[in-house]
């Protein structure tokens, strides 16, 4: 009996996801990946923000713009309290959107762009954003929810347009742990846990055990779920499984397939590119 296709992109359960959430952890604390176009932003609590192999200063306020399959990642210091909005939507809603007769492609400053971009909202802007995010999730009627939606990107599209790049980051991180994890995202697809290490002038072992105090994991298995997260990547591009294998690092076929199974919980041949019907 053959396995059960599975979507590559396993957190899109609905063509819209909008929440605003506060806890201790972000939900997904390992690099991910998107179909939908994401805005995320943090109120309170992300320090650190990785996209496109990229390292950005984040603080409090800041609105991140995230392009289809970029891979990210936040960085919460541990026992942080982490408040933010995540707005995930799906490619269809924002093409009619921008199909709209006589309204000249409303939403072009989130389409189009293949890095990041960001912008800090003050102190009234914030909590406009913040009202409209709750008001949303108040509705109950998909016709009124999809005039929400409308109103919410047609204010943040007024931070957007023209859409600015975001700025090259100006303070590297201070800590090692935070130093290992800048220097992975350069070169995950090349670099060992001692090649790390020696880069870092510590021990492995100590290294290790900073690492995985500061983001829960260790890092050898932050390569891998960094690798795999670039091979999804690849595979929703279109690459087959084993030129995904290679693209992403992995240097051996076999153990790309058995690794991807363990940390995923199926084969990459079993991923397709579903997608909810709206």
């Amino acid at each position: 009996m053959m396995d059960k296709k599975l979507s590559i992109y396993r957190d899109s359960l609905s063509p819209v996801i909008i929440y605003h959430n506060k806890n201790e952890r972000p939900y997904v604390d390992i690099p991910h990946l998107h179909s939908q176009y994401e805005i995320y932003y943090n109120i309170d609590g992300a320090k650190g923000f990785f996209a496109d192999k990229k390292f950005f200063i984040c603080t409090g306020y800041d609105l991140f713009l995230i392009p289809q399959t970029c891979v990210h990642k936040v960085i919460v210091s541990p026992g942080a309290v982490y408040e933010r909005c995540i707005l995930n939507i799906d490619t269809k809603i924002i093409d009619a959107i921008n199909a709209t007769p006589h309204l000249n492609r409303p939403l072009s400053w989130l389409v189009g762009y293949p890095f990041p971009q960001k912008v800090n909202l003050d102190t009234d802007a914030h909590t406009q954003f913040l009202n409209l995010i709750d008001g949303y999730n108040q509705l109950k009627n998909p016709l009124k929810q999809y005039a929400a939606l409308i109103e919410i990107l047609s204010f943040i599209g007024g931070f957007f347009s023209p859409a600015r790049p975001l700025p090259a980051k100006d303070a590297p991180p201070q800590s090692i742990a935070e130093k290992a994890l800048v220097l992975m995202e350069e070169y995950f697809k090349d670099m060992k846990v001692s090649d790390l290490a020696e880069k870092l002038f510590v021990n492995e072992g100590y290294l290790s055990k900073l690492f995985k105090d500061a983001f829960g994991i260790t890092p050898a298995n932050y390569l891998i779920v960094r690798k795999i997260a670039e091979a999804k990547k690849y595979l929703y591009m279109g690459a087959s499984v084993k030129e995904a294998c290679f693209l992403s690092g992995f240097g051996n076929y076999s153990n790309f397939i058995r690794t991807f199974k363990k940390f995923e919980g199926c084969s990459p041949g079993n991923l397709e590119k579903l997608t909810d019907p709206l």
